[in-house]
């Protein structure tokens, strides 16, 4: 009988509101899926002197995603990405197939949740935000890369703490809405990045800590930001005012008699309220890191960086053609302190600026826009006109069913 509800299921897959099939077996037993594009065309400016600026056509993101459960308690969320690698300016070959996210979690009450494998990382609400609800869609801190193509920074990312994957970890968290949203807890453990694996940090199996608390005032009216991903806009559907800090620790040993903690912290605002047909959205926050391992150093020194962003969109929420505009600005700057290579202090400052145009909210959307990248100071040793300013221009189209 339940083999026979299974196949019902697929035939008869239905589209919800997110616009994500479903698969229902019973009341509690069920499954969505859907499958992300983001297709983007792009000029992007000369960042060296000795390369010349660049005409691209891309496949940004190609992701399939599942969630669902087992039943209330048992829940599951999948993601497969199969973009191609695109880490550097320029880069848009194919890739081989990844997981980004594979999580089991045991829902025992919305105070309570355990939630295991790999995903998004408890820190910065830029790292818990999917690259599908970014409303700057060249996301963050773009524009660094290895040199090929780009200026050559470190690859440290002033905008994340030490993970395994980007804003990725495997690990187990521990976390809950209290009263109902106006505070969210989340406690983790994690592999990080300074565990067994890497050569360059010793042998030593040390894991990573990574908390964050969040306040949503509802007392004023806003809806509590309860999930455990975020999204630069909710385009009108909710107000939301979402305050969070978060604390991210991490031993490393490089095996040589040099070890410490890494430590990063991050503080975090994000604001969006209707009024009439308009939809402001502003956002700020700051990402502070210290203590990194000393092999990234200038003479053995333990660098650090400093990061901090602001960003808004404002919304028209009214049909104009197809489609509802919106203009959204991102300030980002970034240092980086004692590391090899550097100038004393080398400095990164980016200023974007996109027209967005929502079809269908982020189910269907197009953007235009420009990044304009100063990367001062970063890598001048690496090669005499490394460090250049550059514009790059980008055509992004989304889709999500």
């Amino acid at each position: 009988m339940r083999k026979g509800l299974f196949l019902s299921a697929l035939l008869c897959a239905s589209v919800i509101p997110a616009q994500a099939a479903s698969i229902k077996l019973d009341e509690n037993t069920f499954s969505t899926l859907d499958l992300t594009l983001r297709i983007t065309a792009q000029k992007l400016g000369k960042a060296r002197g000795d390369v010349k600026d660049y005409t691209d056509f891309s496949i940004r993101r190609a992701t399939i995603n599942m969630a669902g459960q087992v039943n209330k308690y048992v829940k599951f969320e999948f993601e497969g990405d199969f973009s191609p690698n695109t880490t550097n300016r320029g880069v848009h070959q194919a890739n081989s197939a990844s997981i980004n996210d594979g999580v089991i979690t045991l829902d025992l009450a919305d105070e309570f949740k355990v939630r295991a494998g790999k995903y998004r990382i408890p820190f910065a609400r830029g790292n818990l935000t999917s690259s599908r609800n970014y409303i700057i869609p060249t996301g963050i801190r773009w524009g660094a890369g290895d040199g090929t193509n780009g200026y050559k920074a470190p690859s440290w990312n002033p905008f994340a703490p030490a993970t395994l994957s980007g804003d990725r970890d495997a690990g187990i968290s521990f976390w809950g809405n209290i009263a109902d949203g106006i505070l969210q807890y989340r406690l983790g453990v994690f592999d990080g990045k300074f565990d067994h694996t890497d050569p360059n940090l010793g042998t030593k199996d040390n894991v990573a800590y990574g908390m964050r608390l969040e306040f949503n005032p509802v007392m004023l009216g806003y809806k509590a930001d309860k999930g455990w991903g975020k999204a630069d806009s909710y385009l009108g559907k909710q107000n939301v005012l979402n305050i969070g800090v978060a604390y991210w620790a991490q031993k490393w040993d490089d095996g040589k008699g040099s070890s410490g903690t890494a430590k990063a912290w991050t503080a975090d605002v994000m604001w969006e309220q209707k009024f009439g047909d308009v939809v402001p959205n502003l956002q700020l926050g700051y990402i502070g890191q210290t203590s990194l391992p000393s092999n990234l150093g200038v003479a053995n020194k333990k660098p650090k960086t400093n990061a901090y962003y602001v960003m808004g969109q404002i919304l028209y929420d009214q049909m104009i053609g197809i489609g509802k505009p919106a203009l959204a600005a991102r300030y980002e700057y970034s240092e980086y302190k004692e590391f090899k290579d550097l100038t004393a202090k080398g400095k990164v400052s980016r200023t974007s600026v996109f027209l967005n145009y929502y079809i269908k909210g982020w189910n269907a959307q197009m953007s235009l826009g420009v990044d304009f990248v100063t990367p001062n100071g970063v890598l001048k040793s690496y090669n005499q006109n490394s460090g250049k300013n550059f514009t790059d221009y980008t055509i992004a189209l989304q889709t999500i069913f």
